[in-house]
């Protein structure tokens, strides 16, 4: 897996985007991390792109929660704005290496991820693969997005989405803690 390693809040410190990171990534942003990538790397950037794919990236790397909030509150202002944006755009960058380029609908090549990752989406590859959640929050995102493609592209149909009560034994089976 390759890491960006960068001085930062004083010190050398690794950034790594894992899936699981990638989730936590667009639902803090409000917006799929093709979309974020895109506008990092163009310049189009806001602060909650930047910010949280820092935050994210630090977390990803095994920093603790609470210790990344302190980091960012204590170093995040301090840095000129464009040395964030463009640590930003490694750490994107980084999650994106690996991923095969896709033709959109308007037949120009891209890599896809436009639009936040739909939760039943993912709970059926967790089925599908008998993967964990834990399993697939750990993996690179650029695995997650081939797996899913070269599944789709074997199978005739795409993979059905959970009923509720799928998703329930799912549950039951991986976190029987987040029903009590």
């Amino acid at each position: 897996m390759v890491e960006v390693i960068r001085e930062w809040a004083g010190k050398e410190r690794l950034f790594r985007l894992k899936f699981g990171n990638v989730l936590d990534l667009e639902q803090a942003v409000g917006s799929g991390v093709g979309e974020i990538f895109l506008r990092v790397a163009g310049g189009r950037f806001g602060v909650k792109d930047v910010y949280h794919t820092i935050r994210l990236g630090l977390i990803g790397a095994g920093t603790g929660l609470i210790d990344a909030k302190r980091l960012m509150e204590a170093h995040f202002d301090q840095r000129p704005y464009l040395e964030n944006a463009t640590l930003a755009g490694e750490i994107l960058s980084d999650l994106m290496t690996g991923i095969e380029p896709v033709a959109d609908k308007d037949g120009q090549e891209g890599k896809g991820g436009h639009e936040p990752h739909k939760f039943s989406e993912i709970s059926q590859i967790c089925r599908t693969f008998h993967m964990s959640p834990l399993d697939l929050r750990e993996m690179r995102y650029a695995d997650f997005i081939n797996m899913v493609r070269g599944f789709n592209a074997a199978s005739e149909k795409k993979a059905p989405h959970l009923t509720e009560e799928e998703f329930i034994d799912i549950l039951n089976r991986y976190e029987p803690e987040a029903l009590k």
